[in-house]
């Protein structure tokens, strides 16, 4: 068995599948897909006006998401 002991922690958020759990813990049976586009972009210069903007992210993946099997 594996032991780990943090002196403190400290959490920031809790988003989307995360969790915190004390004790003794078995998850069994749980799943979670999630797929997120992120674009990072630049807008440099000078007297710069952006009305409207238009962004667009190259996504190559060849599926979104994968549909769930349904349980029998």
């Amino acid at each position: 068995m594996v032991r780990i002991q943090f002196q403190s922690i400290h959490i920031d958020a809790i988003a989307e599948t995360s969790s915190v759990n004390k004790g003794t813990n078995r998850i069994i049976g749980r799943r979670h897909s999630v797929k997120v586009n992120q674009g990072l972009g630049e807008v440099a210069g000078e007297h710069n006006v952006i009305l409207g903007g238009k962004h667009v992210v190259q996504d190559s993946d060849r599926f979104d998401m994968k549909h769930p099997t349904p349980k029998s």
